[in-house]
């Protein structure tokens, strides 16, 4: 999970009224992101999308970053339970190949990439958006070091260095052809994510 030293937290609401609000707010600011950019982001605009007074808004989060930290750590959640669910499950049923075990571990991801596209522009933007806050983004090296787990028992020992690079540039390289594809029609995200798909493999295969 992503870890805060120094960025202001969001307060943490302490009735069924104020989780409603915060949901609500994260959902504003999520659909904002598509449309904006993370560095786009005005507070006052996350208000008016959540139909929120600015006070509110304030009440919750002190600042753009404790908001967009909020935000992550909500997708966190769900990644976090992806890895480990993919994890528990090859340990069970373990795959015939490199090709399978990569790619078994890669879907659920890009499924959820490809339904929280939010996510995907907060984990492109995150070295400029977080920096100087104090806020260690920290999700891709989990998912990359979950990934690692599952392909490590298909690699000789001699390149396992190697996997760890190459599991960090698959999660990079997933992220940003998501990232590209968010507003392409659907013939042409595709013909994208199969090419994405190609090159995963690729990487894979290189490295027995």
């Amino acid at each position: 999970m992503m870890t805060v030293s120094a960025a202001p937290k969001a307060k943490a609401p302490s009735q069924d009224r104020g989780h409603r609000r915060v949901g609500s707010l994260l959902d504003a600011a999520a659909d904002l992101l598509l449309v904006h950019g993370a560095e786009g982001l005005k507070m006052d605009m996350v208000a008016k999308q959540a139909a929120a007074s600015p006070g509110s808004l304030y009440q919750f989060f002190p600042n753009r970053a404790a908001l967009l930290t909020a935000l992550v750590e909500r997708f966190g959640a769900d990644i976090e339970a992806i890895a480990q669910s993919n994890l528990q499950r090859q340990l069970a049923a373990p795959p015939a190949s490199i090709e399978q075990a990569g790619r078994d571990f890669l879907e659920p991801f890009l499924t959820f990439y490809e339904a929280n596209p939010a996510y995907v522009v907060l984990a492109e933007a995150s070295d400029r958006v977080f920096a100087g806050t104090g806020y260690a983004f920290g999700e891709d090296d989990q998912v990359a070091l979950n990934l690692r787990q599952a392909l490590q028992p298909f690699i000789a020992s001699a390149h396992h260095t190697r996997l760890e690079t190459v599991c960090k540039l698959l999660i990079t390289t997933a992220h940003a052809a998501f990232s590209a594809a968010i507003k392409l029609p659907p013939a042409a995200k595709d013909d994208w994510l199969a090419e994405l798909d190609a090159l995963i493999i690729g990487y894979l295969r290189g490295l027995v």
